[in-house]
């Protein structure tokens, strides 16, 4: 054996069992740690003598390195077998849920309970208006009323619509 190869393995004898713990620290199981303490004086006996001022300074670097490269491939496997959440996966149904649906029909009940509830007038011409789209002239105009009595009709609509709604609110709340 050379000189060289007897220094090696010299310092295997001194070194590997700290250099074993260190990579068992870094995360490395114990069968890991040994395989990498291997390799360590492998790329130890491949570097030139004069590239190693200090051997033990050198393998300390080394088994740095093989947990941190060990440390990465974990962490891209992982990501890569990593399961996705079952939400992650869902996608968005456009339609409103059942309940959304119960609600606004319970709403639109609502409203023709409170419409049928107005005075026929006031009735017809927030009908005319909000329905049919018709201007307050147009609405004059078709019932023989004056523009000033359709928006009187309109506000009083308005204004008792609004009421019930809130009174159907506040017992729907109880």
């Amino acid at each position: 054996m050379s000189d060289s190869a007897l220094s090696v393995a010299a310092l295997y004898a001194a070194e590997q069992e700290r250099l074993r713990r260190r990579l068992i620290g870094r995360g490395l199981s114990a069968q890991q740690a040994a395989d990498a303490v291997q390799e360590l004086f492998l790329r130890l006996l491949r570097t030139p003598r004069t590239d190693v001022r200090d051997a033990s300074a050198y393998l300390s670097r080394a088994a740095d390195s093989i947990a941190i490269d060990h440390w990465r491939r974990e962490q891209r496997a992982s990501r890569l077998f990593e399961a996705e959440p079952p939400d992650a996966l869902a996608i968005a149904d456009p339609a409103p849920s059942a309940e959304a649906r119960l609600v606004e029909r319970d709403k639109a009940l609502d409203l023709e309970q409170a419409l049928a509830a107005l005075p026929p007038r006031c009735r017809e011409v927030l009908l005319l208006h909000k329905f049919e789209e018709l201007s307050y002239a147009e609405i004059s105009q078709r019932l023989g009323i004056s523009r000033n009595t359709v928006m009187v009709h309109l506000a009083n609509a308005m204004n008792l619509l609004r009421k019930q709604m809130r009174e159907k609110n506040r017992a729907g709340a109880n």
